[in-house]
């Protein structure tokens, strides 16, 4: 795997419960299991894994890690790779069928941005187990026959599912806007918990941040709060600033858990249109604190809100009037932002936890086995 524990990012989430998963199914089995980190090294050996299983770090040293891989092939494993590209070197045993290896797909390197030797690693695997319907349409687009299954996520081990609807009284918070002044967080907080990385520019933080003028005229508490990492931080302050509503931006970058739980709790939507979602784990955390969602059509995010029902999907987060009109519908509509957050927060519950994905990565893995 890349990483899981000191990694950020929608891969590393789903790692966790990845290693929940294959922990209890070698467990069950009778099996052994032997974790590689690609990005890690030995001190992020998570704790819930038993003493048994062992966990090897590499420190980013990817031709060490491939050596290691190549080693075991006498003992004929199954390998288990969460990217694409570390299973590389073993394609021309995988095409043969000489071993059993299993790859996760999570978006754009699974059918947008998808190298030559990716698609052949994809054709050779045994399984590959897309992280959405959305991904597995777009994999089937680009290539030609590969076994591949859709096994949508669920909410991070790491992220407390609420059993219930919380009170949804509003935490006194207090963050530096993009006018370098620190301000307090009101009762009309769009978030949007996405990394801002100026290379991809689609989650959605330019177009809030156009329609916010027209917000503010309409509503003049409203605010946007942007937590995650990323290099695009900056511009995206520069941009709040050319539109005169940096009194009303926030760009705090990388947050702490609990924090990051206080804002889901505090805001009043999640807000995040963005076009590269093979899946959308944060529109899951969102729906943990009976929070609406607004995502995009044929986006990973369509399996997730119910268009009109648990949030809205919109079909171009470009077009700043079909934004603007979803938005307000919400910020106009308290009642039905609430309804919808806690029709989010069931579908979360019938569907997306945490224990429910690890059920379905049992289920697809133990096929392979």
């Amino acid at each position: 795997m890349t990483g899981a524990r000191s990694v950020a990012g929608g891969i590393a989430t789903s790692n966790l419960n990845n290693l929940y998963a294959l922990r209890d199914l070698v467990s069950e089995k009778g099996m052994g299991l032997e974790i590689f980190s690609y990005l890690e090294r030995e001190k992020d050996r998570p704790t819930f894994l038993h003493p048994g299983i062992s966990f090897t770090g590499f420190g980013k040293r990817k031709w060490v890690l491939a050596a290691a891989l190549l080693l075991r092939l006498s003992q004929r494993p199954v390998f288990i790779f969460d990217h694409v590209r570390l299973a590389l070197p073993l394609f021309p045993f995988a095409k043969f069928r000489l071993i059993k290896v299993v790859i996760f797909a999570h978006g754009s390197e699974a059918w947008k941005r998808m190298s030559r030797t990716s698609r052949w690693s994809f054709e050779s695997a045994s399984l590959c187990l897309a992280n959405s319907q959305f991904t597995m349409k777009r994999m089937r687009e680009r290539i030609a026959q590969f076994n591949g299954v859709a096994c949508p996520l669920g909410l991070s081990p790491d992220f407390d599912s609420n059993g219930k609807l919380e009170d949804s009284s509003y935490n006194k918070l207090e963050l530096e806007a993009a006018d370098q002044r620190m301000r307090s967080l009101g009762k009309r907080v769009l978030l949007l918990v996405a990394r801002m990385d100026s290379r991809e520019g689609q989650k959605g933080h330019r177009a809030l941040i156009k329609i916010l003028p027209e917000l503010l005229r309409k509503f003049p508490d409203v605010q946007l709060v942007f937590p995650g990492p990323g290099d695009d931080r900056e511009n995206l302050r520069q941009l709040a600033q050319n539109q005169g509503v940096a009194q009303a931006v926030f760009i705090p970058g990388w947050v702490s858990h609990s924090v990051l739980r206080a804002l889901y709790q505090h805001c009043y939507a999640l807000i995040m249109p963005s076009q590269q979602e093979g899946f959308g784990l944060a529109y899951l955390e969102a729906m943990n604190y009976a929070k609406p969602c607004v995502g995009c059509f044929d986006q990973g995010a369509e399996e997730i809100i119910v268009d009109g029902e648990t949030g809205f999907l919109i079909r171009d987060p470009n077009n700043p009037q079909e934004l603007l009109e979803k938005v307000s519908t919400l910020l106009v509509e308290p009642e039905l932002a609430e309804r919808m957050g806690k029709k989010g927060f069931e579908r979360l519950h019938q569907f997306f936890t945490s224990q429910q994905y690890q059920e379905r990565i049992k289920e697809a893995i133990s096929k392979v086995l």
